[in-house]
């Protein structure tokens, strides 16, 4: 990953744009496969509730802007 993000990525809770030099979450369905959710580190409580209470294996990672610390 060099640089930074393509195209215009928003949080799923707040639908405001997550700009390239803020770190963000992202979260995957393991067992669905469905697509990607990104969220604002702020909206995180949001990606909690948002699989709080379904079955399944979920994946919740935080992408930082730093490349080394990815």
């Amino acid at each position: 990953m060099s640089g930074g993000r393509t195209g215009a990525i928003r949080c799923a809770a707040c639908q405001k744009r997550i700009r390239g030099h803020e770190p963000d979450l992202i979260l995957q369905d393991l067992d669905g496969g469905g697509p990607q959710r990104f969220f604002h580190t702020r909206c995180g409580r949001a990606a909690y509730a948002a699989v709080a209470e379904k079955l399944g294996a979920y994946r919740l990672t935080v992408r930082h802007v730093e490349e080394l610390a990815n």
